[in-house]
């Protein structure tokens, strides 16, 4: 899952996207709202840690900003600000949750975990499409057969990306985008081993190849019973 940090404290940013890696999360880095704003209009993020208060604008206004124009993020804020009142117009605004500093990673991390859930329509952490079940905890994989495969960090979140959206067809650019931050660019040859590999375990028949626009996790028909 790909995951946009928006800090100006650089030594917290640095951790939390170090702990968030850890965690098989996808991770870039704002430290201000110009900064935020160009990264969140021009990358897919599924989920954002959004510090209210910014140097060169407020993350409120920002993030009414970026409902009105529709987005629809995951968006969890922290602020040194525990005032009951500020935490409401953060809700208000189109926040989806609110942690006030200072705070524990693991209470992080359960609400950035429980709000995407909640976005995704999930209760539990596990994707499960066709009797595939991927458990983000483990990071595992099991089959409808119930054999049960370990994945490396780059394969379950390439998975995560087919599962979330089954049947929507991804370009090589777009998998590029989900699989690695800002700072690191790799060839197009990545994803195509990364494909192959997962193959491997799925077979081809579920992960499609459509020429000449990308890849895409062919779910099953539903068939009506008469």
């Amino acid at each position: 899952m790909k995951l946009l940090i928006i800090e100006d404290n650089v030594i917290l940013a640095d951790k939390l996207a170090s702990w968030l890696v850890k965690e098989n999360y996808t991770v870039d880095i704002a430290h201000n709202g110009s900064e935020a704003n160009f990264l969140v209009e021009t990358g897919n993020y599924q989920s954002i840690i959004l510090d209210i208060g910014l140097p060169d604008e407020n993350g409120l206004s920002l993030m009414q900003k970026w409902r009105k124009s529709g987005r629809d993020e995951a968006i969890l804020i922290l602020t040194a600000r525990s005032n009951w009142t500020e935490r409401v117009e953060g809700l208000n605004a189109g926040a989806d949750d609110y942690l006030p500093k200072p705070f524990e990673f693991d209470e992080l991390k359960a609400r950035l975990n429980a709000i995407v859930r909640r976005r995704d329509g999930r209760t539990t952490d596990k994707i499960s499409v066709d009797d595939y079940s991927l458990n983000s905890t483990y990071r595992t994989l099991t089959t409808p057969e119930h054999e049960e495969f370990r994945l490396t960090a780059t394969e379950y979140r390439l998975l995560q990306c087919f599962l979330r959206s089954p049947d929507r067809v991804f370009s090589q650019d777009e998998l590029v985008e989900a699989l690695y931050n800002i700072e690191r660019c790799p060839t197009r040859n990545v994803v195509q081993v990364y494909i192959a590999r997962l193959r491997k375990i799925l077979g081809k028949e579920k992960i499609k190849t459509l020429r000449g626009q990308g890849y895409f996790f062919a779910k099953k028909p539903n068939v009506r019973k008469l």
